[in-house]
């Protein structure tokens, strides 16, 4: 292990049985649209959007909404009036700090605005009717002031494509039955001038939403294509973006990283190769390019399908150290120390070396213009234990919430071995629950150092400070010498220990169980992120803290 001493230890099993996050967060809502058949007979109809509606409610329930706070509006029902109410109905019924997903399917289209100085885009309602960015960021900005996370997902394109060579169009009649285009110019609407990309100017939810005060770290915009390209439907199975998120949602995408969940740039990287493989021989078509803007880290659904049987796991028996004796608690009998417990050859952990401090995490994606986007550069590697593991928690520490702040304090960040102990000072924003969470630099092993088996009194009041550990539990630098991570969370609500179980705490069991495999990282990410509670708000405030041990 790498450095803790308790006074008493405790359990962390990730012997957890496995379940979709459906079943555990109830408060969470979504909208979801579709116009496969236009009131106008001049607007082409969009046969595979029937199927769109599945492929949407599936998403929204891996995701964790229950189906009665799934809303539909399919074909008819879905004028610009009766869904700019439902936006603004999605604002209401959502609860602060829950999450909420938005799906459209249907016609894109784009028209010259001369105030804008060229053309921009919009979703084509069932009426004929545009409905802008503009008035969609309108719609839903209370949605975006109070809920943790917004996730908008559009199946449509704002280009009839170009003719020039290189760019992404369909030119081949032959491939006109297989796929229609998700696009429509309105008459009037600047002709073929606004079906070509030369003069546009792209106003996009992600840029009106923050212009209007979403936060970058809190939305999430998801766009079939780029605005130069045209997404396409294919009829008896939907849009092939749809297609492609929803497999790689449900399963199909792989955890690059091994961090334990899948990131929505793994979804996008995932479903981008569903779209290659789909027009790869189809004659005149090159593929379009899902776009994802925003908190392109947020983690859409906690477990995409089930991770292998756990190892047995490692135990690690701890030192235990007895507190100084104080007028209010009597001092404890001197407890022994223990040395490790040898597992099994097959369980026999590497021998531990000093590592070197993780780089620094990447800054969070913050557009606040409409610059064209960069393709994410994430490739399946041999991570080592400790990428995989610094994966993990920072992974948990990019789903915060930037409007509960945290401030932590270190009294040290270089402890001495067997010397100095660990001491901070905790404050948040918001009335919360402080949890600990432990990378040692073994990377053996995660800690969950508060709540423990002593102590599970975690409260913390708004704007008042919290310093950690209390008198009667410590945390003492034990070695190897190298770089631990320590996360601190203040969550709204407490976190459910169904995944993690906390044992109380004796002198014959003062260990822990490694939890640094696939299903421990995912155990670990799903308790601490709360994916196991059906309380209305899931936010919480983050920080991940880097702490040197040396000899």
């Amino acid at each position: 292990m790498s450095w803790v001493k308790l006074l008493a230890g405790f359990a962390l099993c990730a012997n957890l049985p496995w379940a979709l996050a459906q079943n555990n967060a109830s408060q969470r809502t979504a909208l979801i649209v579709g116009i496969g058949q236009y009131g106008s007979p001049d607007i082409p109809s969009l046969s595979g959007v029937v199927h769109d509606f599945d492929s949407a409610r599936k998403m929204a329930l891996a995701m964790g909404i229950d189906e009665k706070n799934i809303t539909v509006l399919r074909d008819a029902a879905a004028t610009k009036a009766n869904i700019l109410s439902q936006f603004k109905r999605l604002s209401d019924i959502t609860p602060e700090g829950a999450r909420a997903f938005i799906y459209f399917s249907g016609h894109g289209t784009r028209w010259q605005d001369p105030q804008a100085g060229g053309c921009v885009e919009g979703l084509l309602t069932y009426d004929g009717q545009t409905l802008t960015h503009k008035e969609i960021a309108q719609a839903t900005d209370k949605l975006s002031q109070k809920a943790d996370k917004v996730i908008a997902l559009f199946d449509a394109c704002h280009s009839g494509g170009v003719t020039n060579a290189g760019t992404r169009s369909m030119t081949a009649p032959l491939s006109a039955p297989l796929f229609a285009p998700k696009f429509f110019l309105k008459a009037g609407a600047g002709q073929d001038m606004c079906s070509q990309p030369s003069n546009m100017v792209s106003r996009s939810l992600f840029g009106e939403a923050t212009r209007l005060n979403a936060l970058a770290e809190n939305f999430v915009q998801i766009t079939s294509s780029r605005p130069d390209e045209v997404s396409f439907d294919e009829p008896g199975k939907g849009g092939l973006a749809t297609q492609g998120i929803r497999d790689c949602l449900l399963g199909k995408a792989k955890d690059l990283d091994g961090s334990g969940a899948v990131s929505m740039t793994e979804i996008q990287i995932c479903a981008q190769n569903t779209i290659n493989a789909k027009l790869k021989n189809v004659a005149g078509l090159t593929p379009h390019h899902v776009s994802v803007r925003g908190a392109r880290n947020l983690i859409p659904v906690a477990v995409v399908k089930p991770p292998p049987e756990p190892e047995k796991p490692v135990a690690i028996s701890l030192a235990l150290v007895a507190p100084a004796a104080t007028p209010f608690t009597p001092a404890p009998a001197p407890l022994p120390a223990l040395s490790p417990v040898k597992p099994a050859p097959s369980a026999q952990p590497p021998k531990p070396t000093a590592l070197k401090p993780p780089p620094a995490p990447p800054a969070p994606v913050v557009a606040w213009v409409d610059e064209p986007l960069e393709e994410p550069r994430m490739t399946e590697t041999d991570a080592t234990p400790w990428s995989v593991s610094v994966a993990t928690l920072r992974d948990v520490e990019q789903q915060k919430n930037p409007r509960r702040k945290l401030d932590v304090q270190l009294s040290k960040s270089r402890l001495q071995i067997g010397k100095d102990t660990l001491d901070l000072s905790i404050k948040s924003s918001h009335d919360g629950y402080v949890y600990l969470v432990l990378l040692g630099s073994d990377a053996q092993s995660f800690y969950v150092l508060f709540p423990n088996g002593l102590d599970k009194a975690n409260r913390i009041k708004a704007n008042q400070t919290l310093r950690l550990p209390k008198p009667d539990w410590q945390v003492k630098a034990a070695g190897p010498a190298g770089t631990d991570q320590l996360l601190v969370i203040v969550s709204d609500t407490p976190r459910q220990m169904d995944s993690l179980t906390l044992a109380e705490p004796t002198s014959a069991a003062p260990f822990t169980y490694s939890l640094n495999n696939l299903q421990g990282r995912t155990a670990l990410i799903r308790y601490l992120t709360g994916a196991n509670t059906r309380a209305r708000s899931e936010s919480f405030g983050a920080k991940l803290l880097s702490i040197q041990e040396v000899l």
